[in-house]
């Protein structure tokens, strides 16, 4: 990606190093502090990233519409548009940007609320330059982690033609005006339980598509577009916490529901940037994954409303 040098909110962000063969990532800097945006703009280039800057929430999502980035770093509490907000419209627009989270104090109540919309990572000021440094190049790392380092886009004008995944095609939904455009992908090695989702989230009117395992998960999300995934996490050959990571390796901001009998909580504490929408310990009643799938499906047309 050949990243062009620009300006945002009236500030030069100066020019970064070029002993680096290809382009260096593009970060744009969101923070109201005038003194706390020129270090870790200074710092960041002296890195040899090139980097913008941003004085608040709205001068950055303007950014993020003008030119391409492969980072966000955003304070929290900013005036207009808070780093929070910011992620959310991220989110919302189908941006799987990672994003950087800088903070005086964590928004726990806010991440408990909407686990999707968590960054790649947070930093707590006060903090150092080689804590920013350490952070950035954790995030990008895991950011181009996939094999061939591609980008998959989310088209919702693709049309609805159902794929079978794992040569098992799930049952045909009854229409409902309001899911009926809405399509989900089953990931469980059971084929029993792989039924019974599909029969359960039938009755609402979702659009259901079924896969064995997380290899074939992973093909059907290469094939088809989807509003939501729902996996266990003990599968064979790539297990759900290994499918998420690839699915947010490539930038995909699709919502992702854990229902597994037993919850990854170590691994999931440890990588808070696969932002699962919401979890599922099994056994659990019909009506509870119906609720969650309604409450994670309507959380993201709310935030899509907001942009």
């Amino acid at each position: 990606m050949k990243h062009r040098r620009t300006t945002y909110a009236g500030e030069p962000a100066g020019t970064p190093l070029q002993s680096q063969t290809n382009p260096p990532d593009h970060i744009l800097v969101a923070e109201d502090d005038a003194v706390c945006r020129r270090i870790n703009t200074k710092v960041l280039l002296r890195s040899g990233y090139a980097v913008d800057a941003a004085a608040d929430g709205a001068a950055a999502w303007q950014a993020l519409h003008t030119d391409s980035y492969d980072l966000l770093i955003t304070d929290n509490n900013m005036p207009k548009v808070s780093g929070l907000e910011l992620l959310r419209k991220l989110r919302a627009a189908r941006m799987a940007l990672p994003v950087i989270l800088t903070t005086g104090t964590l928004p726990g109540e806010e991440f408990t609320r909407s686990p999707w919309f968590q960054p790649a990572a947070t930093l707590l000021k006060p903090y150092t330059g080689g804590e920013l440094l350490r952070t950035v190049k954790k995030v990008l790392r895991e950011a181009d982690s996939t094999p061939d380092g591609s980008q998959l886009l989310m088209s919702r004008d693709r049309e609805n033609n159902k794929a079978s995944q794992a040569g098992e095609p799930a049952a045909a939904p009854r229409p409902s005006p309001a899911s009926s455009s809405r399509r989900i992908l089953v990931v469980d090695e059971d084929r029993d339980l792989r039924r019974l989702y599909a029969d359960a989230l039938a009755g609402p009117g979702y659009h259901v598509d079924a896969a064995q395992d997380g290899a074939a998960a992973w093909q059907a999300l290469h094939t088809d577009s989807y509003d939501l995934l729902i996996t266990e996490h003990d599968l064979p050959n790539l297990t759900g916490v290994e499918l998420v990571k690839k699915l947010r390796a490539a930038r995909m901001a699709l919502p992702v529901v854990m229902a597994a009998g037993r919850l990854p909580i170590e691994e999931l504490a440890r990588n808070p940037s696969l932002q699962l929408a919401a979890t599922l310990a099994k056994p659990f009643p019909v009506a509870a994954l119906l609720d969650t799938v309604k409450n994670v499906l309507r959380s993201t047309d709310t935030a899509r409303q907001q942009i």
